[in-house]
């Protein structure tokens, strides 16, 4: 999820009603218009406003003052304003120090049980979601606005001085949003001895349902003593576009060169009737540009520009200069009718951001990742700029970093420089896997010095060889030696798939204890991608622990973490199969299932696009175009699938198995094939399923004349009726 934090202050009129269309919390909305308006704090006040159902357009608006336990809780969230039953609702919480916005419903369906996965979670598919919105500080009157609209799903968020806007996804305009209609602001303080008694919290609760909490964790807020509380329920949304706009530079504009750029400049407020147009009413701006800016003390703000300009042809410029490393934070107001600077009639905008070049260098581009094989040669490239003169260094990551240089002669610096822009290249020539790890590119002036992002160079290889004659050992050069949990029977060393080729392979029908796991590694950390290969001879017999059994697979040390595993596997009725993160699993077709006691080749191929794929025989025979491993740092199984709580390796796999490989990159169709072929010598179709056998008529893998005969037996055959010449 992308998040766009937008620094805003809300100069507002401290009266309640002072003027029409001049909210005292939200823009442009007149107070008289909200549903509820509270000025203290409500306990589930029940079935006191209309619902909303159907128009899809809410917003929720509060001002209050937190104290400072209301914003370190850290265990669950401190309710500000929520309205709703126990399966429909919506509501504003502070988790964790941030004001949050949650909906349950927002799908069109109740959300009873419905767990908000977290703070991020802008799916509403699922009938709930929560997304946290800018931090809140203690001390400090807040006064925030939460307008949503499920028409669309634009979520906008102002809390004093922070705007925030999100696309929530399954959203519908037909939405419930709240409930039974049993409104909370700030909810109960419990005296001395009491606890907490929230009911039906808005239509949040239901077990562990409220977000990421439940009624045990969930608290009403304390706020400051003596400050004002107003809580508010619109049944509409704010457009942004009738409040100045389209500042240059951008908001949260980075990089601004001050020699290029010495004005600031926006468009005036849109007319509510018609927002492609300037509001009529604004006959000039007040524009403050500060020298100070501190959204968590708004005392400490100071202004370098304070200046009027009457209204005319939009874009409207104030002339301004700043230096390297500046950041400059700008606001208007819109004058409405000729009426004074904080006049509540008047139009306040945001205070727009943007930042300077800094003295030290910019990066403007960091170098990208890679992934080849060893010997060939590659180059990272970056850029930056600099006001002053700047020399480059490309860095290898790690405790001590390495700073590479032309010393070594794989190794080339090139760079050039356009004024105050350059661009470095780092080629690194006949890589192996020493050269395997983070790179970066270090831009230093007499300023100091800027690291690009790092880049991953990931060199493909074999990472895993398991060949299974008479030891565990890894033969691949990385050392990922396995350990059985029980040491063989001298029995249970069999002749392999080709002894000759091939040597001994282990059978673990005898004793499937024999299976074994490596030390905790990332076989796709540089290269996203992962290949395994091994020759079985299946004895049929069901494992003895689950439904499958494991060939080659990975599993996080904590089970919890779903996201942690992956499985390459063999169903108790010799389906080859494989899993990842969601336990979506997907298996050969049925021709494919393995046949007890004959030895078969498999493999499981994934590719960084992901894309995997299934072979028997050498034969790719089955794609899932969303299966992805993980990249956890996790032991790998071999010939089961997990470890329980004792230490025992589980779900085993009861067979013969020989020549266990795993490589980091994606091996290709005819890779694959080659494996199989080299044991066998046996012709076969790779890609019995490819499109491009379509017309294979007679199953010859092929299409030739052969099929064209087939094809022409009928020719011009006709089942219409009447018959058609």
């Amino acid at each position: 999820m992308t998040k766009i934090y937008k620094i805003l202050v809300l100069m507002f009129c401290l009266a309640a009603f002072s003027a029409a269309f001049a909210g005292e919390i939200v823009p442009g909305f007149d107070d008289a218009d909200a549903l509820v308006d509270y000025s203290e704090r409500q306990v589930q006040n029940n079935d006191d406003m209309p619902a909303i159902q159907g128009s899809g357009l809410m917003t929720m608006a509060a001002k209050f003052t937190p104290s400072e336990a209301d914003i370190t809780k850290d265990d669950g969230p401190v309710i500000v304003i929520e309205v709703g039953g126990t399966t429909f609702g919506t509501g504003v919480y502070i988790c964790d120090g941030m004001l949050t916005f949650c909906s349950k419903g927002a799908n069109g369906s109740g959300g009873l049980g419905v767990a908000i996965a977290d703070l991020n979670d802008t799916d509403a598919s699922d009938s709930a979601f929560g997304v946290a919105m800018g931090p809140v500080y203690a001390g400090v009157e807040t006064r925030a606005f939460a307008s949503f609209n499920t028409n669309t799903g634009e979520l906008a968020v102002m809390i004093n001085g922070w705007l925030y806007e999100e696309t929530i996804s399954g959203t519908v305009g037909t939405a419930n949003l709240t409930g039974s209609k049993t409104v909370s602001v700030l909810n109960q303080v419990p005296g001395a001895g009491e606890s907490y008694d929230f009911g039906n919290m808005g239509g949040l609760s239901g077990g562990d349902s409220h977000i990421l909490a439940t009624t045990d964790n969930v608290v009403a807020m304390d706020t400051e003593s003596g400050s004002a509380v107003r809580g508010q329920i619109f049944e509409d949304v704010v457009d942004l576009e009738t409040l100045p706009r389209n500042p240059v530079p951008a908001n949260n504009s980075e990089n601004i060169d001050p020699v290029a750029v010495t004005s600031v400049q926006f468009d005036t407020a849109g007319d509510p009737a018609d927002t492609a147009n300037p509001n009529p009413d604004v006959t000039g701006h007040f524009v403050t540009i500060y020298s100070t800016f501190d959204p968590a003390n708004p005392a400490n703000n100071v202004a370098a520009v304070d200046t009027f300009v009457t209204a005319g042809s939009d874009p409207a410029q104030v002339p301004y200069t700043f230096n390297l490393g500046d950041e400059v934070f700008w606001q208007v107001e819109e004058q409405v009718n000729g009426a004074s600077k904080g006049d509540p009639s008047n139009i306040v905008g945001p205070v727009w951001e943007f930042k300077a070049l800094p003295a030290v260098p910019a990066i403007t581009a960091s170098p990208e990742d890679k992934a080849d094989f060893p010997g060939s040669e590659f180059t990272f490239n970056a850029a930056f700029t600099s006001k002053t003169p700047a020399s480059v260094q490309w860095i290898k990551a790690g405790d001590p970093e390495i700073i590479l240089d032309e010393s070594d002669p794989d190794i080339t610096i090139s760079g050039s420089r356009h004024g105050d822009s350059y661009t470095s290249g780092l080629t690194i020539s006949n890589i192996e896997k020493a050269d395997q790890g983070e790179y970066f590119c270090r831009a230093v002036n007499a300023d100091g010095i800027a690291d690009s992002d790092s880049a991953m160079l990931g060199v493909k290889r074999m990472i895993g060889y398991w060949p299974l004659d008479g030891d565990y050992q890894d033969y691949s050069g990385d050392e990922h030696h396995a350990d059985p949990n029980t040491t063989p029977l001298a029995s249970q060393w069999v002749d392999g798939v080709d002894p000759a080729a091939t040597g001994q392979a282990l059978d673990t029908e005898p004793n499937a204890l024999v299976a074994a796991s490596t030390e905790p590694y990332e076989p796709a950390k540089y290269t996203d991608e992962l290949s395994i290969s091994l020759w079985i001879k299946w004895s049929g017999e069901p494992n003895p622990d689950e439904i499958f059994g494991g060939l080659v697979c990975s599993h996080g040390q904590n089970t919890t973490e779903n996201g942690n595993n992956w499985f390459f596997e063999l169903t108790n009725n010799g389906q080859v199969s494989a899993n990842a993160p969601g336990y979506n699993g997907w298996g050969v077709p049925d021709a494919h299932y393995l046949v007890p006691g004959e030895w078969a080749h498999v493999a499981l191929v994934n590719e960084s696009g992901e894309m995997g794929k299934l072979y028997v025989n050498g034969a790719l025979v089955e794609i899932d175009e969303s299966y992805q491993v993980t990249k956890a740092e996790n032991p790998v199984y071999l010939m089961c699938s997990n470890i329980d709580a004792a230490g025992t390796l589980i779900q085993t796999t009861l067979g013969v198995f020989d020549e266990i490989k795993m490589y980091n990159y994606a091996l290709t169709t005819d890779d694959i094939a080659q494996e199989y072929y080299d044991i066998t010598g046996e012709t076969f179709c790779k890609e019995p399923y490819s499109d491009a056998l379509m017309y294979d008529f007679n199953g010859n893998c092929r299409v030739d004349l052969a099929d064209f005969a087939i094809f022409a037996l009928d020719w011009q055959e006709s089942n219409l009726y009447p018959k058609v010449e």
